[in-house]
């Protein structure tokens, strides 16, 4: 316990450090701490007099961590994330079986609910606390112990299994054609009502991008033009008969499958990332997480979505 002491940093300037490094700012981390700028730059000073290292480069704009500055922010954060865990639980009165898992608002909504009553069943003593949140929820700098993202799957200080690929189809409600022909071209989608999403991660396709793959530079947004900054409410629009979205296969296959939906043309995209589970990489994950963990895995193989899944309406 002596050499701890004697080793460990001053545990204030180190809470001062894990705020000032995941806000790239010391006056929010100020701000979050309810100390003045000046008294977290002055910790900060401590530190890295304590340590003989600097931190953080102070010229750049946004401020960013030296090598050393990102050692620490991880370890620190892996730490303090252990220790703020334990506390919860114990003031829990000592209840361990509780999780914590982030996704999207469109995977949470449209993908993860409609089958989480399995795994509830499964594992009745597991308490499970769903974040749906855009954009995406890091579990390196939050206390989520599982977190979906949609990307390559290369991350520092992440662990990530794939759970998915993805196909993207045009689709609209069965209404939206009543009186009127189908397009038959991807030109076609020009002369279309398009519901469009907002551009939360620069990953998902958006019309720009499937009309690129097909060598069409569209016009801009017409003035009647219906947006949106949550895909399950783009989806409901779609529904509803008030355009054609891009649908994304794996999330709308309640809606295909009922008929509440149907696909536009016969053209399918597969964007190169995908749906992955990710964790921190220096954190054991709980028996709850592993338990959480595996069935998703298992829930999302058992369901993948090839192009011949996907027939075209009539």
């Amino acid at each position: 316990m002596e050499r701890l002491r004697r080793e460990l940093p001053p545990t204030t300037a180190l809470v001062a450090f894990e705020a000032a490094a995941r806000h790239r700012n010391f006056t929010h981390a100020a701000d979050e701490l309810g100390v003045s700028q000046a008294a977290v730059s002055r910790q900060i000073s401590q530190l890295e007099d304590n340590l003989n290292v600097l931190l953080f480069q102070r010229g750049s704009r946004p401020m960013s961590l030296t090598p050393e500055g990102e050692r620490l922010a991880e370890a620190v954060t892996t730490g303090l994330g252990h220790i703020a865990e334990a506390s919860r639980d114990l003031r829990k009165g000592g209840v361990t079986q509780t999780i914590t898992v982030a996704a999207s608002v469109a995977l949470t909504s449209l993908w993860l609910m409609p089958r989480v009553a399995r795994f509830r069943r499964a594992q009745p003593g597991i308490a499970l606390r769903l974040l749906a949140a855009d954009p995406y929820t890091d579990p390196l700098h939050s206390d989520v112990d599982l977190s979906v993202r949609f990307g390559n799957g290369r991350w520092p200080g992440l662990e990530a299994i794939k759970l998915f690929d993805d196909l993207v189809v045009p689709v609209a409600s069965p209404d939206y054609f009543q009186g009127r022909a189908k397009p038959s071209g991807p030109g076609d989608f020009l002369n279309e009502t398009l519901l469009y999403l907002d551009d939360i991660d620069p990953a998902w396709m958006p019309w720009r991008t499937w009309f690129a793959n097909h060598g069409i530079t569209p016009q801009r947004r017409d003035a009647g033009a219906l947006s949106f900054n949550a895909y399950p409410n783009m989806i409901q629009a779609a529904m509803d008969g008030q355009g054609i979205a891009l649908g994304w296969a794996h999330l709308i296959t309640r809606e295909l499958n009922r008929g509440d939906l149907v696909r536009v043309t016969g053209d399918i995209q597969k964007p190169r990332e995908a749906q992955y589970l990710t964790w921190r990489k220096r954190r054991e994950l709980s028996a709850a997480a592993t338990a959480f963990r595996d069935w998703i895995v298992a829930e999302a193989r058992a369901e993948l979505i090839k192009p011949r899944d996907l027939p075209l309406a009539e």
